[in-house]
């Protein structure tokens, strides 16, 4: 199964809005992840053994495994191009690639990575 991640925690039972423990494989705490400047630092989370409604942010029962869960590609795909392109030089080479690149879109939100699937296609097909 392939879904969204705000419609994968709703099959596998989780509170909405901001949570503790907002992530279903692991329990990672919310406001340790991608918040140090220093992103290669590896962290090993424990997987989530059981799930169990009242614990850890757990509110329903779950109506999938998350086995059977696959991440969408198009979304960490667009996620890791946000990093990377938010570390760019402004002033680069290849920032000013996207800038000429998509001629239509703010600079702020080529600073900022903000970009679409289209786009993010658009790119890839390129081959720069």
């Amino acid at each position: 199964m392939r879904a969204d991640l705000k419609v994968i925690a709703v099959l596998v039972g989780l509170q909405a809005g901001y949570t503790k423990f907002f992530f279903f494989f692991a329990f990672c705490a919310s406001g340790t992840v991608g918040t140090e400047k220093k992103h290669y630092i590896k962290k090993v989370w424990p997987k989530r053994q059981f799930l169990i409604p009242g614990v850890k942010n757990e509110k329903n029962e779950p109506l999938s495994a998350s086995e059977k869960i696959l991440l969408p590609t198009l979304h960490i795909k667009l996620g890791l191009m946000k990093n990377f392109v938010k570390e760019m030089e402004c002033e680069g080479s290849g920032f000013q690639y996207l800038r000429l690149k998509f001629p239509k879109m703010s600079e702020t939100k080529i600073k900022e990575g903000i970009f679409v699937g289209p786009q993010f296609r658009q790119l890839m097909k390129s081959g720069v």
